[in-house]
């Protein structure tokens, strides 16, 4: 998959089984927290958690492997006020990887990268493309190909705000070796992608870039200067322009890769995922990725 092969993530272990007894329930803390020991942070690479503003359908990716090629999109939902147990996507097939889901606020629709085969696709392709799939009263529906966002080169990270739907890709052409996108929703489907003004692609690779409920703050992750691993950058909406990028400071950023990170809906947390050690110790010296959340006053000081 292309995120092991352009950003040099490690092997990871098997993943565990849900945790019997946990608390299946997101703290509402300005502190870092890891989520879901056992059934959302466990010995797999587990990231690109995204929950509907309701916080009634929740959705990550999940992969046991270390070049994320058993991805897969798993689904949780609130039953009685916890969490239920994770299961994989209804649409779901060991065949083809699913990975980098996301929610619509309004939890209407699921963004995500897929391998499967599509009428636009040619037989035996195997890079990942765009895909969206409609969400009704908290039931997933059939997936649809992006065609005319979609390329020859990878797809990573689909999120929608303000009316574009953003992304990255190694298409050929690009700014960088992997590069941030965007392209225009319309009545009739997408307009044709165009790259991401600066400061967003002045790095080797980037990704995954998410907006503040109101637009203002933009992160993603990104190697670039020193950095010889992904790590979280935030950029601010200035007067009309974006500021220059700045690498986020610890705890957001820590040893091992930061990425995945979105915002909650009402804007009270960002949740990422990281390869840092956890509280436990490394129980996986592998460096798999486990799932993360903080307040976002606490990026807000670090940001002033």
């Amino acid at each position: 998959m292309a995120r092991a092969r352009l950003i040099l993530l490690f092997a990871a272990s098997l993943a565990t089984a849900s945790a019997a007894g946990a608390n299946r329930v997101f703290p509402d803390d300005p502190a870092v927290v890891r989520l879901g020991a056992g059934w959302l942070s466990t010995l797999a690479n587990d990231y690109n958690l995204s929950t509907d503003a309701g916080e009634q359908l929740l959705v990550f990716g999940r992969s046991s492997r270390g070049d994320f090629s058993d991805s897969r999109v798993w689904v949780a939902r609130q039953e009685d006020g916890q969490w239920s147990d994770p299961q994989p996507a209804p649409f779901s097939d060991p065949r083809w990887r699913d990975s980098d889901p996301w929610l619509t606020p309004d939890g209407r629709w699921l963004y995500f990268v897929s391998s499967r085969p599509a009428a636009a696709r040619e037989p035996g392709r195997e890079d990942l493309d765009l895909w969206r799939a409609p969400v009704t009263d908290g039931r997933i529906g059939e997936p649809e190909h992006l065609a005319m966002a979609s390329s020859p080169g990878e797809e990573l990270g689909p999120e929608l705000h303000q009316g574009w739907l953003v992304f990255n890709s190694t298409r050929p052409g690009g700014p960088a070796q992997m590069a941030l996108y965007r392209a225009r929703v319309t009545d009739t489907g997408l307009d044709a992608p165009e790259a991401m003004p600066a400061p967003f692609n002045d790095g080797l690779v980037q990704g995954d870039l998410t907006f503040s409920p109101d637009g203002q703050l933009a992160l993603f992750w990104s190697i670039r200067g020193d950095s010889r691993e992904p790590d979280l950058f935030a950029v601010r909406r200035e007067g009309g322009h974006w500021s220059a990028a700045v690498r986020l400071s610890a705890p957001f950023n820590q040893p091992g890769m930061d990425f995945t990170p979105a915002f909650t809906a009402n804007g009270k947390h960002l949740r990422w995922a990281s390869q840092r050690q956890g509280p436990e110790g490394p129980a996986d010296p592998e460096g798999s990725a486990d799932l993360y959340q903080a307040g976002t006053g606490l990026l807000e000081a670090l940001l002033e």
